[in-house]
């Protein structure tokens, strides 16, 4: 049986990275807020959208330097505490399906969406 100390150190190692579309979280996070107008940051629409979400306690996320001209911003997440795997995975396709980046459409579509 394993003690809770291995458990946390294998929780730590638990993690998945989304290509999140920088648009796509500013608009949702416009919506959640009832707003015309954000400054444009990332860092902020992505907290708006998780705290609306309500998995802001639940996980923990770095987010990597972003290339130039593009709407893709790649995040790393972790799992905090004792969230179970299921639940993870679970926050993660949530994220995901409300700002996840879909390289596949053309540049001009993902500007309308």
């Amino acid at each position: 049986m394993q003690s809770q100390l291995e458990m946390r150190t294998e929780s730590r190692n638990i993690h998945d990275a989304l290509d999140l579309s920088e648009s796509r979280a500013y608009d949702c996070a416009l919506d959640i807020l009832g707003c015309y107008k954000l400054t444009g940051n990332f860092h902020v629409d992505l907290q708006i959208v998780l705290k609306d979400l309500g998995v802001l306690d639940k996980i923990t996320y770095e987010i990597e330097p972003k290339a130039p001209l593009s709407d893709c911003r790649h995040v790393v997440f972790r799992p905090n505490g004792s969230v179970h795997m299921d639940r993870f995975c679970e926050i993660t396709r949530s994220i995901k399906g409300r700002i996840g980046y879909d390289a596949k459409l053309p540049w001009w579509v993902r500007l309308f969406r």
